[in-house]
């Protein structure tokens, strides 16, 4: 099963909810498009929902990092939901964990977007950058 993303809003943020897997191909290089569109219209806060997501490999992830840098560096928030354990043991691997907000409940991450968030992902990304990881 290829990736499926459907958007939907909820208190100013862009929900992307994913499903299949996210692994190397043409769907999984769209997304990081499906983002920046959305970001061009307005969206700059966007969560993925990974709920449905059923595996993840390094060009997935991969795919996450660039959309997570590119939407950052043009003052956007990008932040994760519902990640499986696989996934979260691929971003603690990765060291990806330090650069990621992860949350597993949607009304906590809704909150965490705020202009104090954007401050701190925009240092995370800067501080990441700079360690070389």
């Amino acid at each position: 099963m290829s990736l499926e993303a459907n958007s939907r809003h909820v208190a100013g943020v862009t929900i992307f909810d994913l499903s299949g897997r996210m692994v190397a191909g043409a769907e999984t290089d769209s997304l990081r498009d499906r983002l920046l569109h959305a970001f061009e219209r307005g969206e700059h806060w966007i969560l993925l929902n990974f709920e449905d997501v059923t595996y993840v490999d390094s060009a997935g992830l991969g795919e996450m990092v660039s959309a997570y840098a590119a939407l950052t560096r043009r003052g956007g928030i990008l932040h994760l939901l519902n990640v499986s354990e696989h996934l979260a043991h691929l971003l603690a691997l990765t060291r990806l964990d330090q650069l990621f907000d992860v949350f597993d409940d949607q009304a906590a991450a809704l909150a965490s977007f705020n202009s104090a968030g954007n401050t701190r992902t925009q240092r995370k990304l800067a501080d990441y950058l700079d360690r070389g990881v």
